[in-house]
């Protein structure tokens, strides 16, 4: 009996919280939370094997499907062998010539002046009274600043000016040869144990300094030189030696990663239902492996990895809901909308979920680039037609982050969901035919090929997987966005009851069944509204509205009419005036009634609320003047009361339905102007849209003195355009 009283009472408090907004509010937010969780956290939470190497398998495990499974071992192994069979990248600088030579010059031109001092007794050169030999000689290769070996240098200054100047000549010849080959370092860098140096398709292969004095000492022996010159040749030479190439240690990584991708990947089969493990069996480096790459292992704790993802969805949405405070506060009041929010971003994710579990290759690199086929943009492009541009922004970011988070933590998937994303939103923001659709999901498309080439070119991707693969996957996920996005686009429209621009287009097509029946049953009422569609949408255009929602409005705004035909001027033969006949209050009645009785025709035909309001607010509570006049002038007893003869309203709740009333206001009374010009047609729209705003029509709505200046000007150059001067034609030609 207490269990009973206790469940009673908790039902009691649950019935009597969940009657709050923020209850309400709270909990369809931490179920977002659960179930977006869940998603990303699929992985960790399927039945997955946790095994490690040494441990004992406690069942049979066996291959889910024939696959080639990756060798790392001897794949790495091939790959390395290749970057050690190739070059290193070295800088040649063409520049070493021109400095060597100007070095030789100063060395021999020092000696030279050297040996003239000495037998001038002058100068530096001269003997000192208390120099000896050794140390004269150590002033002169302080000068030198050159390492000469002092047997060289004791032979340069004893052979006669002309040798000297011979031996310079030479140098400089053998030293231009030597560094005008490329190639040459201080140490080579080997590739492997005892590989020499060699020459490949046209190719210097570099070599080091002992390999160039070798060749430099082969070509002085084989010259025809006298023994001594070749000695002291021997000698200087080798001196003027330099390096002309440097090891580039970025480019040799980037063609070294180049050649790594160019070896296939060692593998060797397993077939479906093949043993993998055994129960009893030890496991190994190669089980574990090969479990990885079928996807069945589990790797570290579910519950941290469960608990982290979940924090990063509360991060995430914590994040949206202030963005909604801050730019969009009237959504977090509306929880039909934030249940479309939310169902958007989930059912986004779990389509990329499911395509991303799904092993679409067996090769890893094939395998990533397939996964640019999700479609990220169906979601953020819905968002934008049913909710809102910067939510659907926003909205983008969120689902790229977790896309990026599925394909392996990929930072390029999720660039490329993004790009995708925003092109799609921007692409349906200005919708005015179905066609649109079809280049939104065009221009997805191709923004995701080129961000996915960009892309693979800057992570040096393999080239030919990136066009064979990842560029049709973007072509595909692009179109997928847009098929998706219209399959699903009627159903969340009439489920969220949400006017968006295709359901307005539907509305203004004229084979609509109330527009049929306007024009079968009051075709001038009809035209009329036709008019009226026209004169608000360009007003609409003019200072920022809704032109498809003003358009939608004024086609059905007396669609009321159709109840009662011939009460209206716009649908009476001449001479045949029905309200001749009856009490003003009563045609009053009759005038007024239409409103309602449009409200009723579109609830009945399913119109959405939003064209539902502007038929309610089109003529506001607006004063019926012509029967108020007459109905004062018959009564004798001044009990006539203005408020019987107004319309019951409400006024104009938003700048659309306040268009929809001026623009109907205006075009009845120009068409009764008699010979309208420019300036009588400027007039009367500015003294009407005046009325109607000094009878406060207009003070709920959201229209400015700027906007009804815009409107005005909008207003005068369609009436001009439509009650424009005509020629007047012969009697001859108008008979013809």
């Amino acid at each position: 009996m207490g269990l009973r009283r206790i469940g009673t009472l908790l039902k009691i408090a649950i019935a009597k919280a969940w009657q709050y907004p923020l209850t309400r509010r709270i909990t369809m937010g931490l179920l977002f939370i659960m179930a977006i969780t869940a998603i990303m956290s699929f992985d960790y939470l399927s039945d997955l094997e946790t095994l490690e190497v040494g441990q004992v398998s406690a069942k049979d495990i066996k291959a889910p499907a024939s696959r080639d499974i990756i060798d790392e071992e001897k794949t790495s192994i091939a790959r390395e062998q290749k970057v050690r069979a190739t070059p290193p990248v070295y800088t040649h600088d063409p520049n070493i010539v021109v400095r060597v030579k100007s070095d030789i010059d100063q060395f021999f031109t020092t000696l030279i002046n050297w040996r003239q001092t000495e037998q001038d007794g002058l100068g530096e050169g001269a003997v000192l009274n208390d120099e000896t030999p050794g140390e004269r000689m150590d002033r002169l290769k302080a000068q030198l600043q050159i390492a000469v070996p002092e047997n060289i240098l004791l032979k340069l200054l004893a052979i006669s000016p002309e040798l000297l100047a011979f031996t310079q000549i030479e140098t400089e010849n053998l030293i231009a040869e030597m560094l005008s080959m490329p190639g040459l370092t201080e140490e080579l860098n080997r590739l492997s144990e005892g590989m020499p140096p060699n020459r490949a398709a046209g190719r210097v292969l570099p070599y080091n300094m002992e390999e160039a004095n070798n060749l430099v000492q082969e070509r002085i022996e084989n010259a025809n030189l006298s023994t001594e010159i070749k000695d002291i040749l021997s000698g200087t030479v080798p001196l003027f030696l330099r390096p002309n190439a440097f090891l580039d240690v970025e480019a040799t990584k980037r063609l070294h990663n180049e050649v790594r991708q160019t070896v296939a990947p060692v593998t060797f089969p397993v077939r479906q239902d093949q043993m993998i493990l055994r129960a009893g069996d030890v496991v190994t480096e190669e089980h574990i492996e090969i479990l990885s790459q079928f996807g069945l292992l589990r790797t570290g704790d579910i519950w941290l990895q469960s608990a982290g993802m979940a924090l990063l969805v509360s991060l995430n949405m914590a994040l949206l809901v202030y963005f909604l405070r801050s730019y969009r506060r009237d959504l977090l009041k509306d929880e039909r909308m934030l249940w479309l929010l939310g169902l958007m971003i989930t059912l986004s994710l779990i389509t990329a979920k499911a395509i991303a579990s799904v092993q679409l290759h067996e090769q890893p690199d094939v395998m990533s680039q397939l996964l640019y086929v999700i479609p990220a943009a169906t979601g953020p492009m819905l968002l934008a037609l049913l909710l809102d541009g910067r939510i659907a922004i926003f909205a983008s970011i969120v689902t790229s982050l977790f896309i990026g988070l599925m394909t392996d933590y990929s930072i390029t998937h999720a660039i490329v969901a993004f790009l995708g994303s925003l092109v799609g939103i921007y692409s349906v923001s200005r919708f005015s035919e179905r066609m649109d659709f079809a280049r939104a999901g065009i221009n997805v498309a191709i923004v995701n090929s080129i961000a996915i080439l960009a892309l693979g070119l800057s992570t040096n991707s393999n080239f030919a997987v990136v066009a064979a693969y990842g560029i049709p996957a973007g072509l595909v996920s692009g179109i997928l966005s847009s098929v998706f996005m219209i399959g699903s686009l009627p159903y969340l429209e009439s489920a969220f009851k949400i006017t968006t621009s295709v359901k307005l287009l539907e509305l203004a097509n004229p084979n609509h069944k109330l527009l049929r029946k306007l024009l079968m049953e009051a075709p001038g009422t009809y035209h009329h509204s036709l008019l009226v569609g026209n004169l608000g949408e360009a007003a609409a255009e003019a200072i920022g509205a809704d032109p498809l929602l003003v358009r939608a409005g004024a086609y059905y705004h007396d669609i009321g009419k159709i109840k009662r035909p011939p009460f209206f001027i716009e649908n009476q033969n001449q001479g045949q005036n029905p309200h001749d006949k009856i009490a003003p209050s009563l045609s009053t009645l009759i005038i007024t009634s239409h409103v309602k009785d449009g409200v009723d025709l579109c609830r009945e035909a399913g119109l959405p609320s939003t064209v539902v309001d502007i038929v309610e607010q089109h003529h506001g509570d607006t004063l019926v003047s012509f029967f108020y006049h007459r109905a004062v002038e018959s009564d004798r007893t001044e009990s006539i009361q203005e408020q019987d003869f107004r319309y019951e309203g409400p006024k104009p709740q938003t700048k659309e339905a306040a268009l929809v009333l001026l623009a109907d206001t205006v075009e009845a009374a120009v068409r009764a102007l008699p010979q309208p010009t420019s300036g009588k047609i400027e007039g009367l729209v500015r003294k009407l849209i005046k009325d109607k705003l000094n009878d406060g029509q207009l003070e709920e709505s959201d229209l400015t003195f700027k906007d009804l200046d815009l409107v005005a000007q909008s207003f005068c150059r369609v009436l001009n355009g439509i009650y424009h001067t005509r020629i007047e034609y012969p009697d001859s030609v108008s008979k013809e």
